[in-house]
């Protein structure tokens, strides 16, 4: 195979002139990879089965990214031959995120920056705007076939490769074209290779579809090592970026980052994304505790019931499972006697976060009571409890945790499940009130 240094053009046979661009003597020969597989492009070491006593256990040292609360999501940074995969909606601030990354990793080694989206011009405007200046180990690349930039990775001895975007790059073997299954699990399976290979560590960007997965659709999770997602819409200021899958750290972690015109900042007061509105006092507001990962959070739910228009019923939740929310509209009619079925009830979880803790369901279900009576919840008041079909309020874990969180930031009351009572030192500082089932729920409302 030959290919055209000019302009890329590629011919099975060597050519004098380039029909393409029309220039003389600019073939050279490429290596035919498309008769060769993964394995004997990366040359891999002869192995044989292992006992579990003949494994030599090796302590990962972890390289810090520098950057406080990503560090964290990773379980206290990268490890040498990882491969990391951020999704996310255009826009939301994956590229730019990364250029910080790659530039605080330029002082630990050397950084290749595969800009295959875009050019160097564009990547440089960005970087003035981060204000990146001087990082002499940032090597930016602008090149779409994997073979080159392995051939470049190997030969300059990069220690960290960033790959812009999976969807754009391509192997010239496959016969699909970029962006498509094929090639892009070929793409995936040849950058996860190509890590374990030269032990460095390589993070890429995937595109998402419609319904917010990564583009692939699964099947790129399943390889790489580490899965991060950015879940915030773009329309907000606040990003909040959620580990998925981590093979060397804990999963369901989350990091908040605020957008600004100097990049992604570091938004360390998680209570500034998710409580914005704590402390006034409104019809079908309530605060609840979750547990993201290992972190607890104080979240604001809102809830809106209202009469529906031409007889049609709408049910919305933004950040809540659906399918918990119609449960417990169905737990509220059944066990309280009270009717929605003539109303539009809608849920939305504050910041554009996307809870799955079945916690929050005692203060999700008195958020829809509160806005269908019109009655405030009681100030300064935290809810915690699942709800089971009966109507009654279920214990749930970490309770400890979730109190220690809740004094930090200055609540004053809390209600807990019957169950849960025997967890909790009896000298606490806020007062503790507990309870059996949702009907009794109902005197917190004002």
């Amino acid at each position: 195979m030959f290919i055209c240094s000019k302009c890329g053009y590629q011919s099975p046979k060597w050519l004098g002139k380039c029909p393409a661009c029309d220039s003389w003597q600019s073939f050279e020969e490429l290596e035919d990879f498309s008769r060769k597989s993964e394995v004997e492009i990366i040359k891999e070491k002869n192995t044989r089965p292992l006992l579990l006593e003949e494994i030599k256990r090796t302590e990962f040292k972890r390289i810090p990214i520098q950057i406080e609360s990503l560090d964290g999501l990773l379980g206290g940074g990268i490890v040498k031959g990882e491969v990391i995969l951020i999704g996310g909606e255009p826009g939301v601030g994956k590229s730019t995120l990364l250029l910080e990354v790659a530039q605080n990793l330029s002082s630990q080694g050397k950084v290749l920056y595969v800009c295959a989206e875009e050019s160097p011009q564009q990547i440089t405007l960005r970087a003035e705007r981060l204000n990146i200046k001087n990082c002499k180990n940032l090597y930016f690349y602008p090149e779409d076939n994997l073979y080159k930039v392995y051939e470049e990775a190997k030969k300059d001895k990069f220690n960290f490769l960033i790959v812009d975007s999976i969807q754009v790059v391509y192997l010239p073997k496959v016969e699909a074209s970029r962006g498509s299954i094929s090639q892009v699990k070929e793409c995936a399976n040849f950058l996860t290779q190509l890590a374990k290979s030269l032990n460095i560590v390589v993070f890429i960007i995937g595109h998402v579809t419609k319904e917010g997965a990564i583009a692939g659709p699964k099947l790129l999770e399943h390889i790489v090592d580490c899965v991060l997602y950015f879940e915030t819409e773009v329309s907000s200021n606040f990003r909040i970026l959620r580990s998925i899958k981590n093979r060397f750290g804990p999963s369901g972690e989350i990091a908040a980052f605020e957008m600004t015109s100097r990049g992604l900042k570091e938004a360390k007061n998680l209570g500034k994304v998710f409580l914005p509105h704590k402390n006034r006092g409104v019809s079908g507001s309530t605060v609840v505790c979750i547990i993201e990962g290992t972190k607890p959070l104080l979240v604001e739910l809102q809830a809106l019931v209202s009469k529906a228009g031409f007889g049609i019923v709408k049910r919305r939740a933004l950040g809540f499972d659906f399918n918990r929310f119609l449960l417990l509209l169905a737990v509220i009619e059944k066990r309280l006697k009270i009717s929605l079925s003539s109303d539009d009830v809608f849920l939305n979880v504050s910041g554009g976060l996307r809870i799955t803790d079945p916690s929050a369901d005692l203060g999700a279900s008195l958020a829809i009571i509160s806005s269908f009576k019109d009655k405030e919840v009681l100030p300064d008041t935290v809810f915690i409890g699942e709800i089971g079909l009966a109507g009654e309020v279920r214990a749930v874990s970490n309770i400890s945790m979730r109190i220690k969180e809740i004094k930090r930031l200055g609540f004053k009351k809390i209600v807990v499940p019957q169950e849960n009572l025997k967890e909790i030192k009896k000298k606490e500082e806020l007062e503790i009130i507990s309870l059996n089932s949702l009907k009794e729920a109902m005197r917190f409302l004002k």
